[in-house]
């Protein structure tokens, strides 16, 4: 599914996913994943400055 959500020009966000000592080895795992897939940092959202958002989100 990701795969095909890279292939059709999909943004993505990023979430860590870990909120507990326990889950810590999750931190990566979401960015990997892109990594693997083909995402690339300028898809990724939650990486985007204030002034990017603001720009992508104008009317």
């Amino acid at each position: 599914m990701l795969e095909l959500a890279v292939e059709i020009g999909c943004r993505f966000a990023i979430n860590k996913g870990c909120h507990a000592p326990g889950q810590l080895e999750w931190h990566s795992y979401g960015a990997n994943k892109a990594v693997k897939t083909g995402v690339t940092i300028h898809r990724v959202v939650n990486s985007w400055s204030t002034d990017e958002l603001l720009e992508q989100t104008r009317p």
